[in-house]
Formats: structure tokens, C-alpha cells, sequence
């Protein structure tokens, strides 16, 4: 079983991303790309995909939909509630006044609320 940790994934996209030009390079000129270089870089990336915290990663799209429909000067924050911290929560505050707090067990029903009704502080 492979150890989730949380990862940094934009180094990890780009890294999955040059392995797959890599084996594409490998297909159109087996020549030129070694069959182990393109099969090591391409394992690698699997293995570091492997490794990423599907929790953190929700945690960062739910960041990314808050700061898109809320923007600054407004500070949007997400973290885990809920009884067994199953729920994603996005708080929205304007300095130290929270202006909205959004729950959903999952990044779509986050995004389905923000689509829905107005949300904007002004509306509080």
C-alpha cells in the first residue's frame, strides 16, 4: 500500500505531463528515446501520482472555486466539518467578519451551491 502524503501536484503535473511527451517522442522515433528512459519517466510519474492526498486535493479545488467566486479584498478559506469531518467548507470573510460559510460533501456540490442563488456578502 502506497503512503498518501500531501504533494505540491503542480511540480507532479508538469513532470506527468514531459513523461507522456516523452513516450509520444518514443512512439514517433524509437530511435532517438530509449525504451527504459521513456519507460522509467513514465513509472515515475505513475508512482508520484500515487502519492497524492485526495484530501488535499479537494481541499485545494474548493479553495480554487471560493477565491474565483469570491475575490480579494475579500479571504475565502476552506477546511474539513461535519461529524467525521466528511463536509468541505468554504468561509468567506471580509476582514475579521465572516460573510458566508458554504458546505457540501463534495467539490461538485461546492460548486452547484456557488451556481445557485445569490452568495455574494452583499446578499447577507
Amino acid at each position: 500500500m502506497i503512503n498518501k502524503t500531501s504533494t505540491n501536484p503542480l511540480p507532479l503535473i508538469s513532470d506527468t505531463v514531459g513523461a507522456i511527451k516523452l513516450l509520444q517522442l518514443h512512439l514517433q522515433h524509437p530511435s532517438y528515446v530509449d525504451t527504459k528512459q521513456a519507460t522509467k519517466a513514465a513509472d515515475d510519474a505513475l508512482y508520484r501520482l500515487g502519492l497524492l492526498d485526495d484530501t488535499a486535493l479537494r481541499l485545494a479545488e474548493a479553495l480554487h472555486l471560493g477565491i474565483a467566486r469570491f475575490p480579494h479584498p475579500l479571504s475565502v478559506s476552506v477546511g474539513l466539518s461535519g461529524r467525521d469531518l466528511d463536509m468541505l467548507q468554504i468561509t468567506v470573510m471580509d476582514g475579521e467578519h465572516v460573510m458566508r460559510t458554504i458546505q457540501a460533501k463534495t467539490v461538485e456540490g461546492l460548486r452547484e451551491l456557488l451556481a445557485l442563488g445569490d452568495l455574494s456578502p452583499e446578499a447577507a
